[in-house]
């Protein structure tokens, strides 16, 4: 699967290149939920409606991935928020930082205990990242390993 979402990851940043850097094709989520669970032994849910969550570990635990991506070739700030969670709980959620070519450089884990206090204060339950940060910890770095 990987393979493949190498060659949907050219077509985004032609179409980016194309446009002068004014579109894009919103494949971060996607290719983060992939990215992250082959860093991580992750078995991806295929269906992207499961009901708040995106992936199941070795432990049958629920998993829910969120992706920032950097427009530059620094790691995304820690400005801005995740995408919002869903009201179904999962176990833990993992916040994966991409590069501006989509590459993996940083993965954060957070329980979902843990969150729940700082999700549910955001109206569209949509934590900040350095509010996620803040209960959670780096689980992988580019070049360090887990």
């Amino acid at each position: 699967m990987v393979r493949k979402v190498v060659k949907a990851i050219d077509a985004a940043l032609s179409y980016e290149e194309a446009t002068d850097g004014m579109r894009k094709l919103g494949i971060t989520g996607e290719v983060g939920e992939i990215l992250v669970c082959n860093q991580l032994g992750l078995e991806l849910v295929l269906d992207a409606r499961s009901e708040g969550f995106d992936a199941i570990d070795k432990d049958g635990l629920k998993v829910q991935i969120k992706t920032r991506r950097s427009e530059s070739q620094e790691l995304p700030r820690n400005v801005g928020r995740t995408s919002p969670f869903s009201k179904h709980r999962c176990d833990y959620a993992l916040l994966a930082f991409l590069g501006r070519s989509y590459e993996l450089r940083e993965i954060w884990r957070a329980e979902y205990r843990k969150l729940v206090p700082i999700i549910e204060r955001q109206k569209r339950r949509n934590p900040s990242l350095a509010s996620f940060k803040s209960v959670a910890e780096k689980v992988y770095e580019s070049g360090r390993g887990k």
